[in-house]
């Protein structure tokens, strides 16, 4: 039995939620408050995937991009550290854990007292045996790193780079459990999964443009530069939405795919006030990202994903197919959860990239800037404090016909791409099984 399913929010999550509702045969229309769908991922830099992202890669297969994606290679995971040293973490074909432990025993970058004690750890988490603390989620990454033996050294000259990266902030910012989560998909659940591909374009191109052209073929209704002003209740149900032209929209089924600032405001205050599941929301706070996008007038060979420690920006992108076409690169630098990075100005974020640029790609001599573009985002992504899981919400809330989807909600994933995509797909499973 086809319903009419209301979608607020145009980003990754609602786009994802919208393809498979429609898919089944639903009435699909999404309302997005901006000129265009995709919402923060146009113009975004090519992302970082691992094939540890399951619904990442089931979306990609869906759309028929896999033919872009399949043929590329693995990217080295790479890193700077403070003193200069360049280190690599081996990826090995081997059976997990085994490739993963090896690759660990190998890894220059810790000492081999931080290896033993590592390796220790991970055949103990493997085993579990014991099992892993109740307390981690409540637990400081940095302080449980602490105890199960990692020194200083490592902890900053090695995961405090991969948490910026995996998790968006540093190790001392971060819920220990969320990073061992993590490390444990992306690192402890297959050969594969530890495989790093940086696609060579950006999200809007090998997604979000075939994304929305499957959408449109499916009848998929889109309402752009349409701001939600007000959901309205029952006592079980939502009854209608309000824009901020008037305009009243009703459907069978409401998803929202808005951030939780966006949406709290968005309800009448006897809602939040009454259910826990919209209270909590307040307990969530998001980080801040800047990248700066470098088109530089000579190309860069070395690596194409490299992380640094101890610099302005935390980790550096090259993006190789410019480099097929004309004698230049480009080059994307991100530093995450850094607020005193915003309100800079745009030349000298460009000039702190640049000094960056030349500690991460040494054979760039005097890069003259072709090109830039610098993105500002207050609120990026969510923080991945320690007790924040308990605030992040499954898709089913008090409300019969109300969902909520989003990077951060309750995914088990850092609030990423993978954890939108797979947000979009829980919430569009979670109305099909109340249809069932």
């Amino acid at each position: 039995m086809s319903q009419s399913v209301l979608i607020l929010g145009g980003g990754i999550a609602g786009l994802t939620a919208a393809l498979s509702l429609a898919a089944q045969g639903h009435s699909v229309t999404v309302v997005e408050q901006g000129a265009h769908l995709g919402g923060r991922m146009w113009h975004a830099p090519p992302p970082v995937l691992l094939e540890a992202h399951g619904a990442t890669w089931s979306l990609i297969k869906t759309l028929g991009q896999d033919s872009v994606t399949r043929s590329l290679r693995h990217t080295p995971l790479e890193f700077l550290q403070s003193t200069g040293t360049r280190i690599q973490f081996l990826h090995l074909p081997l059976p997990s854990p085994l490739n993963t432990l090896l690759g660990t025993t190998l890894f220059q970058g810790l000492s081999m007292r931080d290896r033993w004690h590592l390796l220790s750890f991970l055949e103990r988490t493997w085993e579990q045996d014991p099992p892993l603390p109740n307390d981690l989620d409540s637990r400081v990454a940095d302080e449980w790193l602490t105890s199960i033996g990692q020194s200083e050294t490592a902890r900053h000259g090695v995961w405090n780079s991969l948490a910026r990266l995996l998790l968006g902030a540093a190790l001392e910012d971060i819920s220990a459990g969320l990073f061992m989560r993590t490390l444990r998909r992306c690192f402890l659940t297959g050969a594969r999964a530890t495989k790093l591909i940086v696609p060579p374009q950006g999200v809007d191109s090998f997604l979000l443009v075939p994304l929305t052209r499957e959408l449109d073929r499916l009848g998929v209704r889109v309402k752009l530069n349409a701001t939600v002003t007000q959901v309205r209740f029952s006592h079980t149900r939502v009854t209608e939405v309000e824009l901020a032209d008037r305009t009243r929209l009703t459907a069978d089924w409401y998803l929202s795919a808005l951030p939780p600032q966006r949406l709290t405001p968005l309800l009448p205050e006897r809602v939040v006030t009454h259910y826990a599941y919209f209270q909590q929301l307040s307990r969530l706070s998001e980080s801040p990202l800047v990248v700066v996008r470098l088109h530089l007038d000579q190309p860069t060979r070395q690596t194409q994903l490299i992380l640094l420690e101890g610099k302005t920006f935390h980790w550096m992108i090259r993006h190789p197919e410019q480099e097929r076409h004309e004698q230049t690169s480009v080059v994307w630098a991100q530093a995450v959860g850094e607020p005193s990075l915003l309100p800079q100005s745009t030349e000298e974020l460009v000039r702190l990239a640049v000094d960056d640029l030349t500690a991460a790609f040494p054979t760039t001599s005097s890069p003259r800037v072709l090109d830039c573009n610098v993105i500002r985002l207050a609120s990026a992504m969510l923080a991945a404090k320690p007790a924040t899981h308990q605030y992040r919400p499954i898709a089913t809330s008090p409300f019969i016909n109300f969902l909520v989807t989003g990077a951060w909600t309750d995914t088990g994933w850092p609030a990423n791409l993978e954890s939108a995509i797979l947000s979009g797909q829980r919430g569009a499973e979670a109305i099909s099984a109340q249809l069932s």
